[in-house]
């Protein structure tokens, strides 16, 4: 069994944006493939199932957010808003507010959080999607069973590797390296709004102390680590990389758009 998981915020923009991502998934991946939708909202999204269009059958999850039991001094150091790198805290019409304390919750939850969850850990492999991920052509392959396949642990957008902005790295991976000395280059990035995972890799004990070392010192919520550069870490440390691979064979888009190129011997779609 394989699951495809959203989180999606309680406001009529993630809803116009959700309905759009699971027309575009039913019609573009799950036509080749079979997957439950896990969709993690809080208790104030009640209100919005009603506006949720789609045939697909959605297994509603809800939970609630809040701060970690911290010690006193790393509490005093979260601000409600963490600015963005090149708007600060605002306005809204320059394009970015800033990381809200809700979006520094994402981050946390799908950095180690989302393995935890009973239902989750129910399942072989898993494909996170946000509400405003967009595959906007055919895969014409079963992704879980490629993925199987191939041994692949961990799949990720090829063209969407890059480096995060050093604003919201600070720190990160100098206390990596403190802790688990390393070569990997600093600042790179998966881009975590597409990945495909392996559940039970991220429930080994490695992982699971890597997580919990960061989560432990606060830096998601005070620094702004989000869980893409928290991923290639943690990925690239203890993951083997003959299963770390990328997808291929579809155009994705979430803000930029990227081409997934079938540049593999043989294509997914020959077998």
């Amino acid at each position: 069994m394989n699951c495809i998981i959203y989180l999606v915020r309680s406001s009529e923009k993630d809803v116009e944006e959700f309905n759009k991502s699971l027309s575009l998934l039913e019609k573009n991946l799950l036509k080749y493939t079979s997957a439950d939708v896990l969709v993690f909202v809080e208790e104030s999204f009640e209100k919005y199932k009603s506006k949720v269009e789609t045939d697909l059958e959605l297994s509603y999850q809800t939970i609630e957010f809040n701060l970690p039991d911290y010690p006193q001094e790393i509490l005093d150091n979260i601000p409600e808003f963490y600015p963005h790198p090149t708007h600060g805290n605002g306005p809204v019409e320059w394009g970015h507010p800033g990381f809200t304390m809700g979006y520094r919750h994402m981050c946390r939850m799908f950095s180690g959080e989302v393995y935890k969850f009973p239902i989750v850990q129910e399942y072989e492999y898993y494909i996170r999607l946000d509400t405003d991920s967009f595959i906007h052509t055919p895969l014409g392959y079963d992704i879980f069973k490629w993925a199987e396949e191939n041994e692949c642990w961990y799949g990720y957008i090829a063209p969407a590797v890059q480096q995060d902005n050093a604003k919201v790295v600070e720190g990160l991976s100098e206390f990596v390296n403190s802790i688990y000395p390393n070569q990997i280059p600093d600042r790179w990035m998966y881009y975590t709004n597409w990945e495909l995972g392996k559940v039970d890799w991220f429930l080994t004990s490695e992982y699971i102390t890597f997580y919990n070392m960061i989560d432990e010192n606060g830096g998601i919520y005070t620094k702004r680590w989000g869980d893409a550069p928290i991923k290639f870490l943690g990925v690239n440390l203890f993951m083997p990389q003959k299963h770390i691979q990328p997808v291929h064979g579809f155009t994705y888009q979430h803000g930029a758009v990227y081409t997934c190129l079938l540049y593999t011997s043989p294509s997914p779609r020959d077998s």
